[in-house]
């Protein structure tokens, strides 16, 4: 196998996806690549082929995806720049954390090294991006940061607990549009939340049956939104 010099951008962006994808404990296959690309299946498969042979990315025989030390690499690479420009935005530009993911994607293929170090060096070095989610090569091992914070998915929370948000989930077809409905409801990054119980199948509106306290307030989502934003119990 043979690995190319420079991965153009539609490379660097699987490779986000399916380190995403694995660091949120997801099975990685085409048809869940095809779904977040909005492409056909032949396209994914296409592609896969193109990162099997460049070294980026190994498959099982049950077509289960998984990125080499390369691909690790490169997706580390680029989730720095995409992550270190989203804390940027947010912290010297002073945009909104909703507002900066698509301004982040458009620059994290085309970052200098030079300017990666500026940002660093402005930032203080900072642990994560805006969302939440680690920084590679600013935390001890970002592959494994989930598991390392004992972080579970807000719709695996009972009744009762309580929990603080850790960070919101980058494996979603419109991040974009996720960030938002998220702000709207005010859940953000260390924010500390209790969980109620679900409201009753009559009373369910747009699918939010999921109900939360937050700051003094009732909030409602969707279980499905739920399952996106990972959170770490407190304990009493």
């Amino acid at each position: 196998m043979k690995t190319s010099d420079t991965p153009s951008a539609i490379t660097e962006e699987y490779l986000e996806t399916i380190y995403n994808m694995a660091m949120e404990g997801e099975v990685v296959i085409g048809a869940r690549l095809a779904q977040k690309f909005r492409v056909a299946p032949p396209t994914v498969t296409e592609m896969l082929k193109r990162l099997v042979r460049d070294g980026y990315i190994e498959m099982d025989t049950k077509r289960q995806v998984r990125l080499t030390e390369t691909g690790n690499t490169v997706a580390e690479t680029v989730l720095r720049r995409h992550r270190l420009t989203e804390r940027f935005l947010v912290d010297v530009v002073k945009m909104q954390w909703h507002q900066v993911h698509e301004e982040a994607e458009r620059l994290e293929h085309n970052m200098s090294e030079t300017l990666e170090a500026g940002m660093l060096a402005r930032l203080h070095n900072p642990t994560t991006c805006p969302h939440g989610n680690p920084i590679p090569g600013l935390v001890p091992n970002a592959r494994s940061y989930l598991q390392d914070q004992g972080a579970v998915r807000l719709s695996t929370v009972v009744a009762g607990e309580r929990v603080v948000i850790l960070c919101i989930s980058e494996v979603v077809e419109d991040e974009e549009a996720l960030i938002l409905y998220m702000h709207e409801k005010g859940l953000t990054p260390e924010t500390h939340l209790l969980v109620l119980s679900a409201l009753p199948e009559q009373v369910v509106v747009d699918g939010e049956d999921f109900r939360l306290h937050v700051a003094e307030r009732e909030v409602l989502i969707s279980k499905a939104a739920a399952a996106k934003i990972w959170v770490v119990r407190e304990h009493n």
